[in-house]
């Protein structure tokens, strides 16, 4: 409580210690004289003037009050036999008049110029603000005659080098799709960086960046703008979410555009991002933009993993819907690379058909029928199977896969080949004979063994 009401009145207490502090000197240099009455000036007028000119009309009133109380006190304690006559004497008051007239004539004139100096204040805030708009203004300026000078400088080349991307989106090759995404993605927006993004499994990974590298190259799809343009299914920008007004709060952001690639059945494969754009082109046009970039990647990407599936495979192993031994060579150091990059586990299981030999030849095709069964049953949709390197075996990759895990592939494997009691060989009492192993995995980089 006596914190607040220093906070409300602190000339009370200046007051109240400049009067006790008069009153001491005066019980020790004049005892005989209470109050300084045979002072003139009296000395309470210091205490009132010097309250005034710091506080104002409202102390300065308070202040001479107080000290005029104090005198007339000490007036009525002097006299002898106190009277109606004698109070009614002038001479009595005058230095109380004093004292009051000096504290509403100081407090006044100081109230005055506190008022104008508030005033001041206030006209310097409103200058202030109105310096950071004309700023902000300045800012926008001169970044649009940047963009100018830079459309200007850019113009002769811009349909020649957008022309060149677009060529490049042409391609089969899914490694080379990746960048020209991203370099479409750029050089259509003019923006400064954009990235392309792949769902691999359950995470989204860059594999293509144009100018600086965005921060992270592994996202979940329902994370921030990216998550947000996935459940939109939409181009969206950091606008839909976030106030921009300034070229501060746009370098803060981190991705600012984003559109995911969604192919023709509804699946995600992939998202294109925008993390460094020009201020002035954050707008619904580049949107826009964005949008049929990620719309014609994700059916060219489309495209070349049919291509891709359609070249893998050969009429011979369709039975077995096995891809060639020449497409697990390329495969196998794609998900090294891969498994090395993010440490992610990796496995590979090396399936060998004994006495292959010994099948006739009209029984190898309901063989095949029986491991495509079983590969189907047993093996998850990211699990590829491909030819070995002879006739007799297939190698099986397994991503996302520890050495201990696919040990119990290959225990369910074996169990629903068994099931089946498949005799291929001449003795109809012979079972199929067959060995599954699993291949060792580095601990270190590199991958799978060779």
């Amino acid at each position: 409580m006596l914190a607040a009401v220093r906070r409300a009145s602190p000339y009370l207490f200046e007051l109240g210690g400049g009067l006790l502090l008069l009153a001491a000197v005066n019980v020790l240099l004049r005892p005989s004289d209470p109050g300084f009455l045979d002072v003139h000036p009296n000395p309470a007028l210091l205490v009132v003037a010097a309250v005034a000119c710091r506080r104002g009309q409202r102390a300065g009133v308070v202040g001479g009050l107080a000290a005029a109380a104090a005198v007339g006190a000490c007036v009525v304690a002097r006299m002898d036999e106190p009277s109606w006559s004698a109070l009614r004497s002038l001479q009595h008051y005058a230095t109380p008049l004093v004292l009051l007239g000096t504290g509403f004539g100081l407090g006044a004139i100081r109230e005055s110029q506190l008022r104008q100096a508030r005033a001041l204040e206030s006209r310097v805030a409103a200058l202030e603000q109105e310096l950071a708009e004309q700023a902000v203004r300045f800012m926008a300026a001169t970044e649009a005659k940047h963009e100018l000078e830079r459309r200007v400088a850019d113009e002769r080349a811009s349909l020649s080098s957008l022309y060149a991307a677009a060529r490049a989106l042409e391609t089969l090759d899914a490694e080379r799709l990746y960048p020209a995404i991203a370099l479409t993605a750029r050089r259509l927006l003019q923006a400064d960086a954009c990235q392309c993004y792949v769902l691999e499994g359950e995470r989204l990974r860059l594999r293509a960046a144009e100018g600086a590298p965005p921060a992270r190259a592994d996202l979940a799809p329902a994370e921030g703008l990216l998550g947000l343009a996935i459940r939109l299914g939409r181009p969206v920008s950091v606008r839909d979410h976030a106030l921009i007004t300034s070229l501060e709060d746009l370098r803060a952001a981190g991705t600012l555009m984003a559109a995911p690639m969604v192919g023709a059945e509804g699946a995600l494969l992939g998202c294109v991002t925008v993390t460094s754009l020009p201020f002035l082109r954050l707008t619904p046009a580049s949107l826009d933009r964005l949008g049929l970039v990620a719309d014609w990647g994700a059916r060219t990407l489309e495209n070349a993993r049919a291509h891709e599936a359609a070249q893998a495979r050969t009429i011979e192993d369709e039975l077995v819907r096995a891809y060639t031994y020449a497409y697990y060579q390329r495969r196998i150091h794609e998900e090294e690379v891969r498994a090395d990059r993010y440490g992610r586990p990796l496995a590979v299981v090396i399936f060998r058909i004994h006495r292959f030999e010994a099948v006739a030849a009209e029984r190898r095709a309901e063989l095949g029928r029986v491991l495509s069964m079983v590969f189907s049953r047993t093996l998850r949709d990211v699990d590829i199977v491909c030819r070995y390197a002879t006739e007799d075996s297939f190698a099986i990759i397994l991503p996302e896969t520890s050495p201990g895990r696919a040990e119990a592939v290959v225990e369910r494997l074996s169990h629903e080949i068994r099931n089946f009691h498949f005799t291929p060989y001449g003795d109809a009492t012979e079972d199929l004979e067959f060995s599954a192993r699993v291949l060792a995995v580095r601990e270190r980089p590199g991958g799978v063994a060779s």
